[in-house]
């Protein structure tokens, strides 16, 4: 099982200010002394205050680590104009990506920087995600094509990645949903920080996003 990668998010001070009584109460219970070890956190706390992200993104690199392929999930509405506020879904966006290695590390050797394309895909009906089958996330219509630009940040003996990816929109086609085209944004550009570890099973870092 792949350990999971959690971010703390600051949520409502009020989850805050429970801990902290609890903490308070435990210690008067017993001859107002602190506790320790202290405390566990009831579990509804740490769902509130801990959030982990769904996997997003696999990336894959070709032997040699010359060049490699990521597929994944546009998280929000890609193009951000008024037909945005029109009910058309904003998670139903894929992308198939293709680069080549540029940059290695003066370290390890490991891919530090990359460049390369990507198509992305709009999907009426978004298919389950399924890293096994690429042929799922180019199987909508075509919106856009984008230059990326990809930095690698490698930890834990290469079981660990980071990745930052900037993006700049190149070509857009209109597509259709419920009947009706919809016309993209000439210019789009976007950057993207994503984190992830590597399974054995796929062959590449299954990636999270570390933007939400």
């Amino acid at each position: 099982m792949h350990r999971r990668l959690r971010r703390i998010h600051l949520r409502p001070q009020i989850a805050v200010s429970f801990l902290l009584l609890a903490a308070l109460a435990v210690g008067a219970g017993c001859g107002g002394g602190f506790v320790y070890p202290p405390p566990t956190m009831p579990e509804a706390v740490q769902k509130e205050m801990f959030h982990v992200s769904d996997p997003i993104a696999l990336l894959t690199f070709e032997p040699g680590r010359t060049s490699g392929h990521l597929i994944g999930e546009l998280h929000g509405w890609p193009f951000p104009h008024v037909e945005a506020t029109e009910g058309i879904p904003t998670n139903n966006f894929t992308y198939v990506g293709q680069f080549t290695v540029t940059t290695r590390s003066d370290e390890d050797g490991m891919p530090s920087g990359a460049e390369g394309t990507r198509k992305v895909y709009f999907h009426e009906q978004m298919p389950a995600q399924n890293f096994t089958d690429a042929r799922l996330y180019s199987s909508g219509q075509e919106v856009a094509l984008d230059a990326i630009s990809m930095t690698f940040s490698f930890k834990e003996n290469h079981k660990i990645v980071g990745v930052r990816m900037i993006s700049q929109q190149k070509s857009a086609h209109a597509f259709a949903y419920k009947g009706r085209n919809i016309d993209p944004p000439k210019e789009r550009d976007t950057a993207d920080t994503l984190q992830g570890e590597y399974s054995a099973d796929l062959g590449g870092y299954v990636l999270r996003s570390m933007n939400e």
